[in-house]
């Protein structure tokens, strides 16, 4: 039985899964994350890569392990997510994979310096 298609919704959350995964882990490599949570390094490459969908409970394990929120990997457990639809929402969502990357560091960044005042 072949794989249903993936909505955008599905694509975009894959889309946002990886990149948070990838700037909450910077430092670690796969085979170090796969070590720390249990999770096969197959199966943490296939979220890095979009091609799955990390389960709850594996989300929760990546949380723990790196230190965040479940929601600062999967936007799936942001209470916001589905209540707000904001303009920059909106232009968020339409901006290229690297250029949501650029926007997110640029947020964090920011945030580190005002914490720093």
């Amino acid at each position: 039985m072949p794989r249903h298609e993936l909505s955008s919704f599905e694509k975009n959350i894959r889309r946002l899964i990886a990149q948070n995964l990838k700037i909450a882990s910077r430092g670690m490599t796969q085979g170090d994350l796969a070590a720390k949570t249990g999770i096969p390094s197959s199966t943490l490459s296939g979220y890095f890569a979009e091609r799955s969908t990390p389960n709850p409970e594996n989300v929760q394990r990546l949380a723990d392990v790196l230190g965040v929120h479940k929601s600062a990997i999967d936007p799936r457990f942001s209470d916001t997510l589905f209540t707000q639809d904001t303009a920059f929402d909106v232009a968020y969502l339409q901006l290229t994979p690297s250029r949501q990357l650029a926007v997110r560091l640029f947020a964090q960044e920011q945030l580190k310096q005002q914490n720093q005042e």
